[in-house]
């Protein structure tokens, strides 16, 4: 039996995990890298076409985060980020949309 097939389709499915490491640094035009796995507001506010909210769920201390909203997949997806730091994502929540969309 040939197991070269076999092996050729381990190493081409393995190579994406091989491709970035945590803690990694890559400079490139055009591309933002996320340090630590950290997806801080500033690459948000750039790269994503949202809604500014102005308030957050019940569930949230709007006086230590603030929210945006996108829509996709007939969802509402609230986008909560922290006002610390460079204001990394803490958490997203997803609505259906229908009449009872934004309970805050």
């Amino acid at each position: 039996m040939n197991r070269f097939p076999i092996m050729l389709a381990a190493a081409f499915l393995a190579a994406p995990a091989l491709a970035s490491g945590p803690g990694e640094s890559h400079a490139g035009k055009g591309t933002d890298y996320i340090p630590n796995g950290v997806f801080g507001y500033e690459v948000f506010e750039a790269s994503v076409a949202h809604a500014d909210l102005v308030s957050c769920p019940a569930s949230f201390d709007e006086n230590v985060v603030f929210c945006r909203m996108t829509l996709a997949n007939e969802q509402a997806h609230v986008f909560v980020f922290s006002f610390d730091g460079d204001q990394p994502l803490l958490a997203v929540k997803h609505y259906d949309l229908d009449d009872e969309l934004l309970p805050f």
